[in-house]
């Protein structure tokens, strides 16, 4: 039995194509599916996500939980060195859901990264491992379900296989870096701050604010 068996999967739910299939592989193996998706002043469309739950709604267990919660901006640690990267959100990201996790008594954290997006600095191999690590330390076990995936076509391909729309139905972000891949020095300097940044802010996870904007099933997208 897996600890997503005994104690349910928390997946960090964005409605793009590579989260919707980390939340459908999830499901096959979890008694209970926690699906969370972060807001914030520079994230809008919130009603694609929206679509994208009333797809599955259709296909996974219409008890699956699914919380939105906005994006912490106070992370207990200095933030001021990172680069223009999406590593900042993801250390948000990683708090959110540790935390949540906790709360929710569950021990397995999901992201929807994927092997063709790995040269982005939060889903490179490096990351990954040193993320493991971190949370690890909090005895909780990350998993990433779809980062086999070597291409869009291949997560277009499966999508359309489970009879889900192959657009990307997430938010869009008014600051978003796309593509940006590192010089591995930087990436490793990066990756290091990164890693004692999270690090700091989970030993201090008590004192974390965390608002939970909205909660529902996938019923309710029906």
């Amino acid at each position: 039995m897996t600890l997503e068996d005994r104690n349910g999967g928390l997946l960090l739910f964005s409605g793009g194509r590579d989260s919707t299939l980390a939340a459908v592989r999830m499901a096959t193996s979890s008694k209970r599916l926690v699906l969370v998706t972060i807001t914030s002043d520079h994230l809008y469309g919130l009603e694609s996500v929206e679509k994208r739950l009333a797809e599955l709604a259709r296909i996974l267990p219409i008890e699956t939980e699914w919380l939105n919660v906005a994006q912490p901006t106070n992370l207990l640690t200095n933030t001021d060195f990172y680069a223009p990267t999406c590593l900042p959100c993801h250390h948000a990201y990683v708090a959110v859901g540790a935390s949540l996790a906790r709360a929710e008594e569950i021990e397995t954290i999901g992201f929807g990264y994927v092997q063709y997006q790995n040269s982005w600095p939060e889903q490179t191999p490096e990351a990954t491992i040193r993320l493991k690590d971190v949370l690890a330390e909090m005895d909780l076990q990350l998993t990433l379900p779809v980062y086999g995936l070597a291409s869009r076509a291949d997560a277009t391909t499966e999508l359309e296989k489970h009879g889900l729309s192959p657009l990307s139905l997430e938010q869009k972000c008014s600051r978003q870096v796309n593509n940006i891949a590192l010089a591995p020095d930087v990436l490793e300097r990066e990756l290091e701050k990164w890693e004692a940044a999270i690090r700091a802010t989970l030993k201090a996870i008590d004192r974390l604010s965390i608002v939970i904007k909205h909660r529902a099933r996938l019923s309710d997208f029906l």
